[in-house]
């Protein structure tokens, strides 16, 4: 019997998949709202919680996430520990990816960063970002 990843992924491998399953409409929305504003680039999550014990299906993690562009790959992968190996087939990636259809994520958090292009959606980038702005009330916390 397989214990299911959602609940304790630890003793299977990466928990980045998971945390892309479960938010991949901010995702798509930042790709695309980056894109649009700045042109190419990448979306960066840096996942401020221990990943090792998450029920990804009912808890929200804390992160944070911003665009950076083709242009500041360099410094940005240089703060973030990413070996000059990686750096040109994150560029590469940059450079050829389809915004309206894929994006590309560098996931930071406690493990290793997980460069990833995420292609073929069924909801793309564009599409992430008009039902953000119409679904803006259910990503909004409210302080008490």
């Amino acid at each position: 019997m397989r214990i299911d990843t959602s609940v304790w992924q630890g003793c299977f491998g990466d928990w980045q998949p998971l945390f892309i399953r479960e938010y991949w409409l901010p995702i798509g929305h930042i790709a695309w709202q980056g894109f649009l504003q700045q042109g190419r680039g990448m979306v960066l999550c840096e996942v401020h919680t221990s990943t090792a014990t998450v029920d990804w299906s009912c808890t929200a993690v804390p992160y944070t996430a911003r665009f950076v562009t083709a242009g500041a790959l360099a410094d940005c992968c240089h703060g973030l520990s990413l070996t000059a190996d990686q750096l040109p087939a994150v560029a590469e990636a940059i450079a050829t990816y389809d915004p309206a259809q894929d994006a590309i994520l560098l996931l930071m958090g406690n493990s290793h960063p997980y460069v990833s292009c995420l292609k073929g959606w069924a909801v793309p980038p564009p599409e992430c970002s008009r039902q953000m702005g119409d679904r803006h009330a259910e990503f909004t916390v409210l302080q008490p």
